[in-house]
């Protein structure tokens, strides 16, 4: 029994921090995603984003 409640305290401790890395992950691979897209495009995206102005 105390075996058990070890391992669920140490559980409890760790399931925000794995959370919080998953959380990261996710966000630097649509990051990089959105990069590559623009990449591709050429720039057309960050064109269109800033409202079609030219670059001077």
């Amino acid at each position: 029994m105390e075996i058990t409640a070890i391992v669920v305290l140490v559980l409890v401790i760790l399931v925000p921090s794995v959370a919080r890395l998953v959380d990261s992950l996710a966000y630097w691979t649509r990051a990089q995603g959105r990069a590559k897209l623009i990449r591709a495009q050429g720039g057309q995206a960050r064109e269109e984003l800033e409202g079609g102005r030219e670059r001077g």
